[in-house]
Formats: structure tokens, sequence, C-alpha cells
């Protein structure tokens, strides 16, 4: 669960009903904008791009720094990746376009992939990049000492072997249909610059990795003021010709969302990764552009199934019936989100397209429950059975207003069905240790999805003690179809596979599917071609460039 949207791109923890007249409108923006920069299309190499973020970086090494989205933005345009993962997977899985690897071949079985690496590709001081340091990287991210918070994405990669300077081979336990978004997950890093520090003694020299910075990103650390601004620089030994098309991008911390507005306005800062829907509409009167996709991400609330309020099925889906999302999206979103209908997204290629969300029907629910024997019987509007009265506590993370919004609008919903939820705030990092020690009788969170569509993190009984089974859910064919699904290479039977798991985590509701929300970034009239996507608000930030030098 994450207070914000964020994920990588494997199975860690790592969508249309906006109104047409908005649809219609932002294209005739578009229109607009592209008339108006007509002499301005030719992309220009130059400028200083400003960003304004929330909060600062936890380091430089993507291994033992926090993972969070901000981090892993920032120095995945500082280290390059095998593979670069694309925003694709609307119609079929994500594709991965080669970023290091010039060429790979798979062995017939596909337990072996043979990976050649591009010969033009060099740190910035000067050392080409060789297979040594793919080996390296991944010894690093699997070593236990080292504890990398990523490391169970490589369990499946039995060794990796070099063959010769620009060759490796990857030696996989098994075929599974996420074997290279396990092999891509983690940046390479500079075996001849960092392995004179052992593994071990990693996480307590975190500056040491500062004074020792090599990159072979597009971009490179000018100078860092911890809490003030990160300055990025072209890396002039960066492979691709002409670019990065920026000269520097300073990404300055500003906390509150307001000050980012008002310097975006006032042409202080180009690029905000995420704004408020309430000022969509004030910002593109005044010139703004902005830039819509669909968040990899769910908002819910999990049911603690083991708790004895929560374990008939039916209950927990005439919960569902007493909220009305609808309500809770038009008013905190002002439309730019839609209801969830199950942990694979709508926005998803294996989403089944007929699975409806349960509707809002607060008579369907107080009929389910009055058949489970819940029913006001002392005339005080709770519903009560056995003497005891329908309440429990609900919690929820502080940081995201819209959460706590949102849960006071599920509590308004669920009295008028005689149901009592006592909202409870709580410190993120607390949320997570109640959550992990099943404390609770309801969350209200988020997830962040990967595309691996690997179930287990939540729903597979296997992760009630060793993962993030917060509700404690256990069904065994659920329990047999994540992990047929987690090893069928061939798309089409998967989908049945994972349409079938949608099916019943519909019917049995251990969670109750709130919204997937519409990321909404926000850019200047001179900045052009930015691209930010699910994978990264500064996707290919190489290619993006301004109309004006500074």
């Amino acid at each position: 669960m994450s207070p914000e949207p964020n994920r990588s791109a494997t199975s860690r923890l790592r969508p249309i009903l906006v109104a047409l007249a908005l649809v219609l409108s932002a294209c005739q923006r578009q229109e607009t904008r592209e008339e108006i920069s007509t002499d301005l299309a030719t992309p220009r190499r130059g400028g200083t791009l400003v960003v304004a973020i929330s909060n600062d970086i936890h380091g430089i090494n993507p291994l033992v720094s926090a993972i969070d989205t901000q981090t892993t933005a920032v120095l995945d345009r500082m280290f390059l990746h095998l593979f670069e993962e694309q925003s694709d997977y609307t119609q079929h899985p994500p594709t991965f376009e080669p970023q290091l690897v010039e060429s790979f071949e798979w062995s017939p079985d596909r337990t072996r992939l043979e990976l050649m690496l591009r010969p033009d590709v060099s740190w910035s001081d000067g050392v080409p990049v060789t297979a040594e340091d793919v080996r390296w990287t991944w010894l690093a991210q699997t070593d236990p000492d080292l504890a990398w918070g990523y490391a169970q994405s490589k369990e499946n990669i039995r060794d990796i072997e070099v063959i010769d300077r620009l060759t490796v081979r990857v030696h996989f336990r098994q075929q599974s249909p996420s074997q290279l978004a396990e092999l891509n997950e983690g940046v390479i890093l500079p075996k001849h610059a960092w392995s004179e520090l052992p593994f071990s003694q990693w996480r307590s020299n975190g500056s040491w990795f500062e004074d020792h910075l090599v990159v072979n990103g597009p971009f490179d650390l000018q100078s860092w003021t911890r809490q003030q601004q990160i300055d990025l620089r072209r890396n002039e030994s960066y492979h691709e010709p002409d670019l990065p098309r920026l000269d520097r991008v300073v990404l300055r911390v500003v906390p509150q969302k307001q000050n980012q507005l008002g310097e975006l306005l006032a042409g202080e800062v180009d690029f905000i990764e995420q704004v408020p829907p309430s000022e969509v509409s004030r910002l593109e009167q005044q010139g703004i552009e902005i830039l819509r996709f669909w968040a990899r991400q769910f908002n819910y609330i999990c049911w603690n199934t083991r708790r004895p309020l929560f374990t008939d099925p039916e209950v927990r889906r005439a919960l569902t019936l007493a909220i009305d999302r609808q309500e809770i999206i038009d008013t905190l979103w002002y439309g730019f989100a839609r209801i969830a209908v199950s942990p694979i997204l709508t926005s998803i290629w294996a989403h089944d397209p007929d699975l409806q969300p349960v509707p809002f029907d607060l008579e369907a629910s107080r009929r389910i429950l009055e058949s489970r024997g819940w029913k006001d019987r002392d005339g005080d509007g709770l519903l009560d059975k056995g003497g005891e009265p329908f309440s429990f506590e609900l919690i929820t993370n502080t940081g995201s207003q819209v959460r706590i919004d949102a849960a006071v609008m599920v509590q308004e919903h669920l009295r008028r069905a005689g149901i009592e939820a006592r909202l409870r705030q709580l410190e993120f990092n607390t949320v997570i240790s109640r959550a992990l020690e099943h404390d609770f009788d309801a969350l209200l969170g988020g997830w962040d999805i990967d595309t691996s569509l690997d179930l287990t993190y939540a729903f597979h009984s296997q992760s009630i003690d060793e993962g993030y089974n917060f509700g404690q859910y256990s069904n065994p064919e659920v329990d047999r179809l994540i992990e047929a699904a987690n090893l069928e290479t061939d798309p089409t039977e998967r989908v049945l596979q994972l349409r079938e798991i949608e099916s019943i985590l519909h019917r049995t509701q251990p969670y109750t599917y709130l919204w997937e929300p519409q990321r909404l970034a926000a850019a200047s009239p001179r900045l052009r071609n930015a691209t930010p996507s699910p994978v990264s608000p500064y996707f290919r930030l190489r290619e993006w460039w301004l109309t004006e030098a500074d």
C-alpha cells in the first residue's frame, strides 16, 4: 500500500468514464497548441527545465536508497536498464525496448537468455560498460547483507554468466511470462567504481557513492542540496546522438502543492508531476497543458476476512453495495477517475471487459444484511446481531487527503445502511505495520501495480504471513489459478486464468474496489514532447525540449 501512486515493473510492491466534453475540449486544446507551435516543431537543443517536486530523493545508490517514486524516477535518468519498459500494455503484455542491450536470443526452452550489449556505451569517466557490470549488479541485487528491497524479483534467475566483454547468458530456473520484467528490474551499476566497497558496507556509507559517482544514462548529477534542489546536467558521454536535448534539469523541492502551482503560473517552473483535479480547469484557462494518463493504481477498502464481521463474502458484497463510489469520484476527483472493478486494472490487456463494477444499491445491501441476521432490533439506527452492533474501525494513512476525505464519505454511506465505521487516521508506517500484523478491521489504501499481473502479493494464501495479504484472504482455487497463471507463457491461456481469478475476487469481495485514478501532470507552454506515463513521470526525459532559451 502506498501513500501516493508508485510501482516498478516487477511483482512487487512495484482506466475511461471521463465526460465526452472533456475529451473533445482536450483535443481542441491540443490542436490549438499544435497550430501555435508549427514554426517551433523542430526540436531544439539547450535550456534548463525546472520541475517542482514534493519530496527529495533519498540517495544516489538505487539498491540502498529508500524505494519510492521520486528516487526511482530521478536515478533512472542517471543509470540505464537493460531494457526500457513501454506503456503499451492496454492491448497486450508490455514490450521491452532494448536500452543497454543491442540484441538478445532465447534458448528453445526459454530458460536461457543471451544478451549482447551495445558496444558504444560508457560510464561518464570513459570506462566502457561491459558484461562484468551486468553480472556484478545481479550479485549486488541478490546479496543478503545488502538486502535490496526488490531482491525477490531475481528469485527465478539462477545465474548470470559472462561469455565475453559484451555478452552475458542469463540462466532462469523456469520459464514464466515475466522473465524479461524480472531481469530488467533495477538499473545496471558501475563495477569498476563501486566494487571497492563491500556490499555489507553499502547501507552505512550512503555518501560514499556520491564521491564515487559515475553514470551511463542521459543525465549526470551536478549538485544536490538536501531538501532543496537536485541539479542534473547533460551527460556529455551519453551514447545516443544529439540526446539529451536539455542542458540541465533542475528539480526543486516544493512540498506544498499550491506553491508548486503558483510557481508554474508565474513561469518559474515548467513541469509538475501531479496536479489536483480541482485545479485542472483553472490551469488550462491560463495556458497550462494538462497531460493525462491512467495510473497503474487502484484504491480499495481491504476487509480483514478473519474478523467475524467480514468472514462472509455476501456481507462483504453488501458493504460494497452500500458505498456510492461514483459520488466519491465525482466529489473528490472531478471525474478524473473511474470505479475500480478488480486488481487487474481496466486499462490492462488481461482485464475482462464484461466484468461490471458492483453497483451502488442500498436496498440490495440491506436485503443481504437482513438475510444474514443483521437487523436494527433496538431502534438506534444501527444493525445488530446477537446483541452486538455492526460497528468496526476503518483506518487510513495521514498524508493523503483524498483517502481521508474518501473515508469520511464511506463512513456516511455505511451509516445510511445502518453500519458504524469508526474512522482512524494513522501515520503511514503505522498503517503498514498494523496491516502486516493483520491488526485492523478495515483499511482504506491503494496499490500501485506492475504489469506482470502476479496477484500473489495480496491474494494468495502464502502471502498472509510472508507478503501483503493484509486481509488474510484464503481461497484454494484462487491460489491454484495464481500459481498456474504465473507459469503460463501463452497469453491466450493466461487471459482465461486471470479472468477466472478476477471473477472469483469480484464475487467474494475481499476488497471493495473503490477507484482507479488518472494522473494529471502539468506542463508550461514552452515545454515540448513531455511524455509522462505510468512507467515514469519523466519517461523519455532525454527527448523533452524547450521552445526558448533561459
